[in-house]
């Protein structure tokens, strides 16, 4: 049981947990999560949990740093900004909390013993490969979360996986199927084309100015600058605060000696078990006749400790300890289920021990060693001093100096400039940027009010100092401003004329194709200069982009040669010859694996969408009218 728990941990969830790790842990905790912060407006209702527009927005603004820390300069935030980004969000949430509470209903609960399982695979909070109490407070407390927040979220993470295992894990591709898809994907086709000029159908392109006034007219929005500005900031960061502190050997070496034990590693035992399992909540003979074999094993490991292994190996229940002969390995204190971890600790190298009551069974326990606390020498750890104390030192630093930060753009309201000379930073200067599209730090919601707010614009003063990341002040002040307007028509009319000609000839030049093409259909092919046979895929190429690829293996090949057309980027018309289909010989053993690993997503995301639509019938969801206006 305890290696299916171990196992488990290795797989999606422990992926999550390291996610939850390098995004600074965005998750909520459970209680704010299941109260919805009821208090602060309720969008929705999910059941008896309701959704608030705070909650909303977090989960929104968290999203959306996601999302920016992912595709980086590929990120575009108007995206984020949109009506149909915000129901996506709170639709998410809305199945969350529906799927939360079905797995309270069903009275799922992750174990002790699987919240330390977890705890010790993750990377982060691991020493010399081993998992550190105190490394796994310190990141927690980097990240502004207590031990009991993040393995409240881990319990949660297990409930919600726990629920919907059924649908994610049920889905299987039927073989045929796959075989049927594979083969689709490898195909080839022998083609040839022939391209038409756009200059084919030039002298019947006829453009009226009442037609150019006309898509001036409908498409006003489309020829509309938004309002623009070019500012000048100032940033105050706590980061580059601490880098500048000077940390003296002295001070250095005081901490270590004063925090020695932050810098070992605890004291680790290794040990195996024979588990005869028995559910807590089953009746008292049940669990009288397995602690009753427990005692019989350890009896005779009494008599007989060399036989441990074997014993292991054909009566242990536990079938992934089983396997390894009883092994589970080395662990810290506190990490395995009470009852467990105090007889483990309590215990002599070789000791024998049972049977040893816990929620999953009765143990027969053997230690198998003792690794002793160690202290780790402070050459090793030298740097980690010198952050922490910077780190410490900074925080007063800075708070003096954000105090002072946002008392000087207050009261200088028309320049940065002292503000700059006192805190020692330098005044940067932004590119022209609209509020839907504005680079870092300006991408910050409260920052781009700030600078986009009627008072910035109009008075062109300071704004005042605004945390964008933690630890981070930025002040603003607007140096010039271009409001939105409508370019004229006079200015776009070229190239109102150029899309409109563009249009038509593309319509021209379909319907004469499309004629050619019926003429091909019934055996004439007078005139038609084909180039060479070419053997093509599916997937785009030198000679077919995707949509043009798309249209070569969407035409029927019942009767060849068969034939179609299209539009080319460049504006001309190819009509494609199919003359040939061509089947793989033989299935690439990678294509199947990836079209199973495709078809599998599509099921288990069907699956999935049928489940919550079956979860949240059951639950009444009510979404308030207004609930994704505004931000």
């Amino acid at each position: 049981m305890l290696e299916a728990i171990r196992n488990h941990a290795k797989g999606w969830l422990a992926k999550v947990i390291l996610g939850l790790i390098a995004l600074s842990f965005a998750l909520f905790g459970v209680d704010s999560y299941m109260s919805g912060g009821q208090g602060s407006g309720v969008i929705a209702e999910v059941g008896d949990v309701g959704v608030s527009r705070e909650e909303l927005s977090r989960e929104i603004q968290g999203q959306t740093d996601r999302m920016r820390e992912s595709l980086g300069s590929s990120f575009d935030p108007a995206v984020t900004e949109t009506a149909a980004f915000r129901k996506q969000v709170l639709d998410s949430l809305i199945d969350r909390k529906a799927l939360f509470q079905d797995a309270q209903k069903l009275k799922i609960i992750a174990p002790d013993a699987y919240v330390a399982s977890v705890l010790m695979q993750i990377p982060a909070f691991q020493q010399d490969g081993k998992f550190s109490p105190q490394r796994y407070e310190a990141v927690l407390r980097q990240n502004n979360r207590t031990p009991a927040q993040f393995e409240s979220e881990l319990r949660q993470s297990f409930m919600l996986e726990t629920v919907t295992s059924p649908a994610s894990l049920a889905a299987f591709p039927s073989t045929t199927s796959l075989t049927q898809i594979a083969r689709l994907v490898a195909q080839q086709r022998e083609i040839s084309w022939v391209d038409v000029s756009a200059s084919t159908v030039a002298s019947q392109i006829k453009l009226t100015l009442d037609e150019v006034d006309k898509y001036y007219a409908n498409n006003k929005v489309a020829f509309t600058e938004p309002e623009q500005v070019r500012a000048e900031y100032l940033v105050l960061d706590r980061s580059n605060v601490a880098a500048s502190i000077a940390i003296s050997d002295q001070a250095v070496a005081d901490y270590y000696a004063s925090h020695a034990a932050e810098f070992g590693m605890p004291e680790q035992r290794s040990a195996s078990h024979i588990l005869i399992v028995a559910d807590k909540n089953a009746d008292a003979a049940t669990r009288a006749k397995a602690k009753a074999k427990a005692n019989e094993l350890f009896q005779t490991l009494q008599k007989a400790p060399d036989r441990f292994a074997e014993l292991a190996r054909t009566q242990s229940q536990d079938p992934g300890s089983a396997a390894q002969d009883g092994h589970l390995g080395s662990f810290g204190r506190g990490m395995m289920v009470k009852p467990f971890d105090d007889a483990v600790f309590s215990m002599k190298p070789n000791e024998i021990r049972g049977p040893v009551e816990s929620d999953f069974g009765y143990h027969v326990i053997r230690l198998d060693g003792i690794q002793a606390a160690q202290t780790a020498p402070m050459a090793n750890v030298r740097a980690a001093v010198i952050d922490e104390l910077r780190k410490q030192q900074s925080q007063k630093v800075f708070a003096d100096l954000a105090d002072n930060f946002g008392n000087l753009v207050y009261e200088n309201a028309t320049s940065l400039q002292p503000a700059a000379a006192a805190t020692k930073q330098t005044i940067q200067q932004s590119a022209w940027m609209t509020a839907r599209q504005a680079p870092a730090p300006f991408d910050h919601p409260g920052l781009q009010a700030a600078v986009f707010s009627s008072e910035s614009l109009k008075s062109k003063q300071n704004t005042e100092a605004i945390e964008v990341q933690p630890g981070v002040l930025v002040a603003a002040r607007v140096i010039e401003h271009r409001p939105a307007r409508v370019r004229p028509l006079s200015e776009v009319r070229p190239e109102i004329e150029t899309k409109l000609r563009a249009e038509q000839g593309a319509r021209l030049l379909t319907k004469q194709g499309e004629a050619t093409i019926q003429a091909l259909l019934k055996g004439n092919e007078t005139g038609m200069s084909w180039s060479a046979f070419q053997i093509v895929g599916r997937q785009p190429s030198a000679m077919l982009d995707a949509t043009e690829a798309k249209a070569v293996f969407r035409v029927g090949t019942d009767k060849l040669p068969a034939y179609t057309g299209f539009v080319r980027p460049d504006g001309s018309y190819r009509i494609v010859r199919v003359s040939r289909v061509l089947d793989a010989p033989g299935l690439d053993s990678r294509l199947l694996t990836s079209i199973e690993a495709g078809v599998m997503q599509a099921q288990q995301q069907a699956d999935m969408q049928a489940m919550l639509a079956l979860v949240k019938a059951g639950q009444k969801v009510k979404i308030q009218p207004n609930a994704i206006e505004g931000r």
